[in-house]
């Protein structure tokens, strides 16, 4: 097989309808298994995936410090503003305009468990723009003068949630579903923000440590070239490991947030299987065929049959341990109740199995997106840090191919047929309160 052939067709045919032995077999050679692991005296692990048909490489570096693990909601998110205004002996400016010389994009975030600093740049500037990087991590100065700002900023961000009322029902599904303090959003408390002080936050930056730190490099690398590179960046962070917060338990059931909007705003949450449990698959393409696309069930029976919301989907969210299933819907208020009965109804009848023809489709569906995302050095750095975290072993572009390949039709109706859905939270947003006549949100807990 000529080699140079195989690649053009997996460049120039994008509609994938080739059949699956051809599908991974062509995959397979256009991403060979190139990943490579290293793990640090201080805790750090390094994991690198070399792509040679790609010129920029995609950088994901995180530590575990995300507002779950602060004492005081927010410090983190005020972090990752404060972080970006100098660093060693540069000026904000001077950090930032050095980064844009070299060519490269960066984002510095914080998570509900980890803080996070990404970047993306041409590959041979890698070994001069990772040192700049690592020092929002390790060598940021945090200046006194600058809080005031960036405390500024962070509550301009609360306050644009009263002009997103999706957004703010999002939110409260995940404090009313997830245990604390992993229910936090990623925005912070307000009260604390507004008290943090300097001292306080260099305390929380100090607990920036290597160890549970993961670092994914992505593009035409060479390993031993990054393990040397992060070497000198980091041969004196150090610092204790993290103990895990106190988990406390959440609070599901049926709650209402009443603000007197023209629309109902709609969210429910089940428990699902984490990442590394039976029926992960199964649930994604389940998922996938009852709310993930336009031709969905949900989207067809409860908005085009029945004219019910204006939008609705669901989605998959699956994690290391806290996965979910989660439904979202934005209606009128004399509809909301109708529109959470036909959700749950749909829900309900996805149990009893799915055709042939949506399988198929999912499949198709998933395997495209695999593919796409492959094409991205930034979404492979991403895919990447997940597999790692949830799983602990990252995986090339066909190992999640045959993966996929390896799900059964049978398998997913089996999976649906012995699927129970227990335990749920719904929250709505609307002028009027929403009554359900059913019980999934009152097993387990307090309805409100």
């Amino acid at each position: 097989m000529n080699t140079n052939a195989t690649v053009f067709v997996v460049k120039k045919n994008t509609n994938f309808y080739c059949n699956t032995a051809t599908y991974t077999a062509v995959c397979s050679l256009a991403t060979m298994n190139n990943i490579t692991c290293h793990t640090f005296e201080s805790g750090l692990q390094l994991v690198t995936e070399k792509i040679s048909s790609v010129k920029t490489v995609a950088v994901n570096w995180s530590v575990r410090s995300g507002v779950a693990t602060n004492e005081h909601d927010g410090d983190s998110v005020l972090l990752s503003e404060l972080v970006q205004r100098g660093a060693r002996d540069l000026t904000a400016k001077q950090h930032n305009d050095a980064l844009e010389l070299l060519g490269a994009k960066r984002q510095v975030e914080c998570g509900i468990e980890f803080f996070r600093v990404s970047g993306v740049m041409l590959g041979k500037k890698v070994e001069t723009v990772l040192p700049l990087l690592g020092d929002y991590l390790m060598n940021a100065t945090l200046p006194e003068e600058d809080l005031a700002a960036c405390k500024s900023l962070c509550m301009q961000s609360i306050q644009s949630l009263a002009d997103n009322p999706a957004r703010q029902v999002s939110i409260a599904l995940g404090e009313h579903h997830h245990s604390s303090p992993y229910n936090r959003s990623t925005y912070g408390d307000p009260a604390s923000i507004e008290s943090a002080s300097i001292r306080r936050l260099r305390s929380v930056y100090g607990s920036f440590t290597p160890d549970g730190s993961v670092l994914i490099v992505v593009g035409d690398i060479e390993h031993d070239k990054i393990v040397s590179v992060v070497e000198q960046i980091a041969n004196c962070w150090d610092g204790a490991s993290r103990i895990d917060p106190l988990e406390e338990p959440p609070d599901r059931g049926v709650h209402w947030i009443k603000q007197e909007t023209s629309q109902s705003h709609i969210a429910i949450a089940f428990d699902a299987p984490n990442a590394n449990e039976d029926g992960e698959l199964q649930e994604s393409i389940a998922i996938s065929i009852f709310g993930g696309a336009t031709s969905g069930r949900l989207f067809t029976q409860v908005r085009q049959r029945r004219s019910l919301c204006y939008s609705v989907s669901a989605h998959y969210a699956s994690s290391k341990n806290r996965s979910t299933l989660r439904i979202h819907a934005g209606t009128t208020p004399q509809r909301a109740d109708e529109t959470v009965s036909v959700c749950l109804d749909q829900l309900n009848e996805l149990r009893m199995g799915i055709t042939r023809d949506e399988f198929d489709r999912a499949v198709l569906r998933m395997k495209s997106r695999t593919v796409m995302r492959g094409e991205s050095t930034p979404s492979r750095a991403s895919m990447l840090w997940i597999d790692h975290h949830s799983t602990g072993k990252p995986k090339t572009l066909n190992d999640r191919l045959c993966e996929i390949d390896s799900v059964t039709y049978e398998s997913v109706n089996g999976w649906l047929e012995a699927r129970v859905f227990d335990q749920g939270t719904l929250v709505t947003l609307g002028p009027l309160q929403i009554t359900v006549d059913n019980d999934l949100f009152c097993r387990g807990a307090s309805c409100h």
